[in-house]
């Protein structure tokens, strides 16, 4: 007849059972974005993996490179900065958010800020605005910008000569 299985090799076709399905369940994420070793590591923990095969699972992903917490940030900048700006404070809280080093976002931000000036980003932020304000027939007020640049998570600098350039041509316009 068949075999009588012992309670370890039990736990270990249970073990190797779950891991498959955790590769599989990994790989349906990840074809549709990129995570950080943290939200996997949480998206597993949710579905009840035990630590012993998360560990397996990330150290696995890691290792056929699926998952990089430097490329994933780097990702996560450029689509923030693209399609949203944000300034270095709120991307900071962000990527801090999403699990990422302090050095990796440290590397992260120095580089795109070395590459992007923060204050030109700022400026096309609500140069874009103005915009659609005006699209809207909406007056702006200069110190609504100002707060708005904060709540993105630009410095206080660069939210006060966004904030001065407004009120100077403010002043400029309605002397005319």
């Amino acid at each position: 007849m068949g075999k009588e299985l012992s309670e370890q090799e039990i736990g270990k076709i249970i073990s190797e059972d779950k891991t498959t399905r955790g590769k599989e369940y990994l790989l349906r994420l990840l074809s549709r974005r990129i995570y950080s070793r943290y939200e996997i590591s949480g998206k597993l923990k949710n579905k009840g993996y035990p630590e012993k095969i998360i560990a397996n699972l990330i150290f696995w992903l890691e290792n056929n490179n699926y998952i990089n917490d430097e490329f994933f940030a780097e990702m996560w900048t450029q689509f923030r900065l693209k399609n949203k700006p944000i300034g270095k404070y709120r991307l900071n809280q962000e990527l801090r958010i999403k699990g990422i080093k302090k050095e990796i976002i440290q590397k992260v931000i120095d580089k795109t800020y070395n590459e992007i000036d923060e204050i030109t980003l700022a400026r096309n932020l609500i140069e874009k605005k103005i915009e659609s304000s005006k699209i809207k027939n909406i007056k702006i007020d200069p110190k609504k910008i100002y707060n708005f640049l904060l709540r993105r998570g630009f410095s206080g600098e660069v939210s006060k000569n966004i904030y001065n350039e407004l009120n100077n041509k403010n002043t400029v316009t309605s002397d005319k």
